[in-house]
Formats: structure tokens, sequence, C-alpha cells
């Protein structure tokens, strides 16, 4: 008899293994078939904070304010990973500068009289299928009067796979295509003269988008990312994060570079993911909840006085 239940049990887990497989199979069948699954519809993305107002557990000051959004309402494993990946992206330099550093960052960590780092989150683009998140965050290493840094990056995630799509996977990186993002950002003007559009600005950024430039990644961190609108189009852009070595502080607080794409624009350059499948069926699913209890940070928040006082040493609004 206990043998019997055995065998059952063997049986009963092949066969839901073989479900689970039949199902994504089927998900992907339907997919390059052009008959995308329903998806989800009633969806939630609550945003929520980690916040944090001298914890007194350092030997310097911290004041941290970190919104990151929260999904609820799809399948159970998409559910989780997704919400890692959320938070674990929200929460990346804070990680790096601050909760776990590394032997050089601890190093630094010697200097640092305050850590503060201010992140806001949006999710301008939410389908039955897709879900695109935008991150912005100031943060300043060492000191916030001296030290700070303005970044973005993203997360583009499928509902249905728990998938991610970096910018790569979507598109081809070439010459062809750094020639309209140096066109289009160039056209834009908000960089002056920094980025046009020949041959050496686009060999170069090309390298930084693909993490290839071995000399300049020993100073930054280079981050493509891309985030839709509620329109399907796209911003595109790089940000280029100091590396411990590098954090000085007559640095750009600025350190990205992004621009507007209209998604016609785009066609020649994209490859062939699955993304673009669900991406053309996509239609406005799901609810953002805005965070019910949105901390201000003391040293790096819209009205805090860093800001006059940095336009104040630089001679320029800082925005």
């Amino acid at each position: 008899m206990k043998t019997g239940q055995k065998k059952n049990t063997r049986i009963g887990i092949s066969i839901g293994a073989a479900v689970g497989i039949l199902a994504l199979a089927a998900g992907g069948y339907f997919v390059c078939q052009g008959r995308t699954p329903k998806g989800y519809q009633d969806y939630i993305v609550q945003k929520e904070q980690y916040y944090v107002e001298y914890s007194d557990q350092y030997d310097y000051w911290d004041v941290i304010t970190v919104e990151y959004p929260v999904l609820s309402g799809i399948g159970e494993e998409q559910t989780e990973a997704v919400n890692k990946l959320l938070y674990d992206t929200a929460m990346e330099k804070v990680n790096f500068w601050h909760l776990f550093p590394d032997a050089e960052v601890k190093e630094l960590q010697k200097k640092y009289k305050i850590y503060s780092s201010d992140v806001r989150c949006e999710v301008p683009f939410h389908s039955q299928y897709l879900m695109s998140v935008h991150f912005q965050e100031t943060y300043a290493p060492i000191s916030p009067v001296n030290y700070v840094h303005k970044t973005q990056r993203s997360v583009n995630v499928n509902l249905m796979t728990g998938e991610q799509y970096l910018l790569s996977d979507i598109f081809e990186m070439n010459d062809d295509f750094m020639g309209l993002w140096c066109e289009q950002v160039e056209a834009e003007g908000a960089y002056g003269d920094l980025i046009v559009n020949d041959e050496d600005t686009r060999e170069t950024f090309l390298m930084w988008f693909l993490d290839e430039d071995e000399e300049a990644g020993e100073s930054y961190l280079f981050t493509p990312f891309f985030y839709m609108d509620e329109d399907k189009n796209f911003v595109i852009g790089l940000s280029y994060d100091p590396k411990p070595s590098k954090v000085v502080n007559d640095l750009p607080v600025n350190n990205s570079f992004f621009a507007y794409f209209e998604s016609a624009d785009l066609m020649p350059y994209r490859t062939d993911s699955e993304f673009w499948d669900w991406y053309g069926q996509s239609g406005n699913a799901g609810e953002i909840l805005a965070c019910e209890d949105l901390q201000d940070n003391l040293w790096l928040g819209k009205d805090a006085g860093v800001w006059d006082y940095l336009e104040r040493v630089r001679g320029k609004k800082i925005d």
C-alpha cells in the first residue's frame, strides 16, 4: 500500500510538471501565432517607501527615502519574481553605498558624514502583459552638501512570465541605432554640444551602452535604460554613475543622458524578441496607487536647502 502511494505521488508530480511545461509552451505558441492569452486586467501596483531618518546604527548619519512599487493580482511566481526585481532595483545604490558595502566602499565610508538617498518611481506604462517602471534617484555618498548625483534606471517586465527586458533585448545596438539616438539627443538640445551625431560620439556611446569601454568602466558604472509611456512611445537613455575611486566633489550632478522617441522611428531597429508580440497587443490595464505616507527627504528632497547652496556654488540652476 505504501509503495502504491509513493508511485501515485510521483505520477502526480510528473503530471503537474507536464501541465506546467505545456502551459508555458502554450503561451509561447499563442505569441508565435499572434494570438496572445487574455493577460491580467485587474492587477494593482501599490507604491511603498523604505524610510530611514538618522538611524544611529552607523558612524555617520543616514537619511533614506526610497519609493518602490509592489505588484499584486497576477500569478504567484511572477509576483514574487517581479516584486524582488523592483525592490532590488529601487534599492540598488542604497545597497551598494550603504547597506552592503564592499571593501572599497567600506574604506570610503570612513569619510562619510551623511549618506542620503532619495528615490522616486513612476509606472508610465502598464498593460495586461507588460509593465514599465522608471526610477529617478538623487544620492550622496560622503556628504549631500558636496557629493550629489542624480541618476536613472528602469525595469521592464512581462507580467505573464516574469521575464525582464533589457534595452539590448529589444533593439539592435549598432552604429545605425546610435546614429538615431545621438541625432535625437542633439535635436532635443538638453546637453548642448556634448552629444552630437558624429562617428567618434557614436562609437564612444555604443561602447558605453554595451559596457565595452574597459578604461571608462574602471571609473563609471554604465547603465542603459528605457521605459515606455502611456502612448507606447519610448524614452531611451544611459546613466554613468561614479565608482568609489571616482567620487569627487566636482562631478556633474546629473549622471544620465536620455531622449524621447516615437515608436515608429524605432521600428527598423527592433530585434526578433517576443517582447514585440506582447507590446503590439498591449492595452492599458491595472491600477497604480500612490504611496499613502510618502516622506520627503530632509537633505535631498525637492525643497531641501542643498539645492540653493549648489546653485550658488556652481552658478547655475540644478535641474
